[in-house]
């Protein structure tokens, strides 16, 4: 007989083996490795050092292949040299509902299986073996853990992204935003723990490559390998693995004997395929999870032996299991079975029958079982454990938000304030529209009896351009702001109080706290919510992430008013009751016509000279009579609303002052004010006069030369990429 825990320990019992052994030991472990000459290489590399790593949910009940099979796993990994990780996976339990979405009982469940693996025999816990919680991990490594995570999101788009969703048992069409998160936060925890090796379930394939190809797009030489486990199938008919959710599907840790006896007794196991007379070669094709079980729980163990036992299914084998476990017994066998190749020709054969095979593989693992049922029957803080998780499963669990957690703001920033999100930095030039529309923003609520934050979202903006990085982006703000501060002053606004703040700064305040608020926000919208009208499936999945992360921002600073972008709109929904919502891009200085957006040589720049925007100024759309799109008009309306001055020859009228902009819009559409004349005011009263401050301003600081320096490198690189 062999219990679990003795099962455990042959697979430690050599310390030293050869390349070629090591090779073959670990090669053992995985049904499939991507890629066999990387795992060789890894080897000659770090023969003693290498690291493998799994994650688990803590989603309740252990089964028999994470139990036995993961000890077993686990121990030829260490024995081969290798450390392996246990990622305890909390937040992904989390985002997945699991145990309802509470922490604290996620947290539980965790302590749970250390005991099980314990009780398991798994060798070298707390040395080679170790668990790492990711909540207290992540939160102690925020920035490194979640600009990765980002980077993983700007690399792929939600179509890639969707079709991993699998790893969650989850269909695309029926996915919560925070299950996009999921996908992204496992692929970013392969290169966070720094693991040489994902020793995960086939069933994590495609997050599996997903590293592999996040490897090729960031050009990182030494990539993961991939050596993923066998999936047992579930005991009944037409299941391809097992279900946590259906109880009777598979062998759980802490199953009595009788419930082992009674789930291997109606167990499917058929000894030919349906409809085909040919004799199956391979469990393969035949599907019989009893045959599974043997080949890949039980066959897994050194030198183990198949035995039949001198009983038949009606005897009471439950009794005979345990008497024998304990020692009590000593059981004869009729036939014993040194390969499960053995078992498998002989099953076909009809030598050994369904009943024969049903009682050696009850016996079997009753054997295995045994230890880690009297491992939570004797020890006290095992027994208090399952206890409670059992009891919570009776009482089942509803859905719970934590305590409705939301972020911490940094000391000195209001809440209940005017909030004026900053556009997403872009690898283009910063344009006077832009910085036009805040200063504004901020100018109409100056006056208002509430302080003003303007909201930097620099990790947004990481999340969603693969070109940029950090650096360039702070430099980019910080020629937005100075772009700010020059368009207030030719508002005539000298005393305009706000503070600017960081979204990183808000996140690392508190980020344990932010990224809860974060994945609440997405358990609680579907993915097609927060996506909305304006992200399709072929957008990065970056977008997805940007919009959670707006929801929480506005959950940490709630506003009395949010002055911010339409396209914003939709993902900050859930975040905004009661709040004042205004449009941050109401204002258009594009000298093109609506149809013709995105060309930046009918854009005025913060970088442009006064020959450029007078150049450009003279090509601007100015259509004779046409208010309903006239740039000009624009920059008097913001900048010269009570006293413009449009200066002429006797012979085209003389000069004329407005101090009303409905009355200069009047005369335009009546074509008493020519386009030319329009044109030619603002460009040298309002245009010239504000590019001359930012240009003066940018030549007296090294910062900001340095930062546009940086922006037209960048603009350089984005071009070079689109060719």
């Amino acid at each position: 007989r062999m219990t679990a825990h003795a099962a455990a320990q042959k697979a430690i019992r050599h310390a030293t083996m050869d390349a070629e052994q090591q090779f073959n030991t670990l090669r053992s472990v995985a049904e499939e490795c991507l890629d066999d000459t990387s795992l060789r290489k890894l080897l000659e590399a770090k023969p003693d050092s290498f690291v493998a790593y799994d994650g688990f949910e803590p989603s309740g009940r252990m089964h028999i292949a994470q139990g036995i099979f993961k000890a077993v796993n686990v121990n030829k990994i260490t024995k081969s040299g290798g450390t392996f990780l246990f990622w305890v996976a909390d937040w992904f339990a989390l985002m997945n509902d699991k145990m309802g979405g509470d922490l604290e009982k996620i947290k539980v469940v965790g302590e749970y299986l250390q005991e099980v693996w314990t009780a398991a025999g798994m060798n070298h816990m707390g040395t080679r073996v170790k668990f790492i919680l990711c909540s207290e991990c992540i939160t102690g490594q925020a920035e490194k853990y979640w600009l990765q995570v980002l980077d993983v999101a700007r690399r792929f788009n939600v179509t890639r992204i969707k079709k991993c969703c699998q790893i969650m048992g989850r269909l695309e069409n029926s996915l919560s935003s925070a299950q996009i998160l999921y996908p992204l936060m496992q692929c970013a925890d392969i290169f966070f723990l720094n693991a040489d090796i994902c020793q995960l379930g086939l069933d994590q394939r495609k997050v599996n490559t997903l590293a592999l190809e996040y490897c090729s797009k960031v050009n990182r030489k030494i990539k993961p390998v991939i050596l993923s486990h066998h999936m047992l199938m579930g005991l009944k008919q037409g299941q391809a693995k097992m279900s946590k959710s259906d109880p009777d599907s598979a062998i759980f840790m802490e199953d009595s004997a009788e419930d082992v006896c009674r789930k291997i007794k109606n167990s499917y196991c058929p000894t030919a395929i349906e409809g085909d007379d040919t004799k199956p070669t391979s469990n393969d094709v035949l599907k019989n999870p009893c045959l599974d079980y043997i080949q890949n729980i039980l066959f897994n163990i050194d030198d183990f032996k198949f035995q039949i036992p001198s009983c038949s299914l009606s005897d009471d084998l439950a009794k005979l299991s345990i008497d024998d476990a304990l020692s009590s017994t000593t059981t004869a066998f009729n036939k014993v079975y040194a390969s499960y190749q053995e078992v498998f020709d002989a099953f076909i054969s009809g030598e050994m029958t369904t009943d024969e095979l049903k009682c050696g593989l009850i016996y079997a693992l009753n054997a295995l079982l045994q230890p880690i049922r009297t491992h939570f029957i004797e020890n006290e803080r095992a027994n208090k454990i399952l206890a409670q998780i059992v009891q919570w499963k009776k009482e089942g669990t509803a859905k719970s938000n934590n305590g409705d957690i939301a972020p911490i703001l940094p000391e000195g920033i209001p809440s209940n304030a005017t909030v004026i999100t900053l556009p997403l930095c872009s690898h283009e030039m910063i344009t006077l529209t832009q910085v036009v529309n805040v200063a504004q923003a901020i100018a109409q609520n100056s006056t208002a009896d509430r302080p003003i934050v303007l909201l930097e979202p620099d990790w947004a903006s990481f999340a969603t351009n693969s070109l940029l990085d950090m650096k360039i982006i702070h430099k980019y703000y910080a020629l937005f702001e100075f772009g700010v501060k020059c368009a207030l002053s030719e508002l005539g606004v000298t005393e305009a109080k706000y503070q600017v703040l960081k979204q990183s700064e808000l996140i690392l305040n508190a980020p344990s706290e932010y990224w809860l608020c974060v994945m609440n926000a997405g358990r609680s919208h579907m993915l097609s919510d927060i996506m909305g009208e304006s992200l399709e499936d072929s957008d990065g999945s970056g977008n997805i992430v940007h919009r959670l992360m707006r929801v929480a921002d506005v959950t940490a600073l709630k506003p009395t008013l949010l002055a911010t972008q339409l396209d914003d709109l939709v993902a900050t929904a859930a975040g905004l009751s009661g709040v004042e919502v205004v449009e941050l891009n109401a204002l258009d200085l594009r000298l093109k016509a609506e149809k013709e957006i995105g060309d930046l040589n009918f854009e005025y720049l913060i970088n442009d000279t006064d020959k450029v925007a007078k150049s450009k100024m003279k090509k601007s759309f100015c259509e004779p009579g046409n208010v309903e799109f006239c740039p000009a008009i624009e920059f008097v309306k913001v900048f010269r609303s009570s006293n413009f001055e449009i200066v002429r020859t006797p012979e085209n009228g003389g000069n004329v002052t407005y101090t009303d902009p409905a009355q200069l819009s009047a005369d335009f559409k009546s074509e008493k004010l020519h386009p030319g004349d329009l044109k030619s005011a603002v460009g040298e009263s309002i245009l010239i006069g504000l590019l001359s401050k930012l240009d003066g301003g940018i030549k007296q600081s090294k910062e900001l030369k340095d930062a546009l320096k940086g922006l037209k490198a960048l603009e350089k690189k984005a071009a070079k990429a689109k060719k």
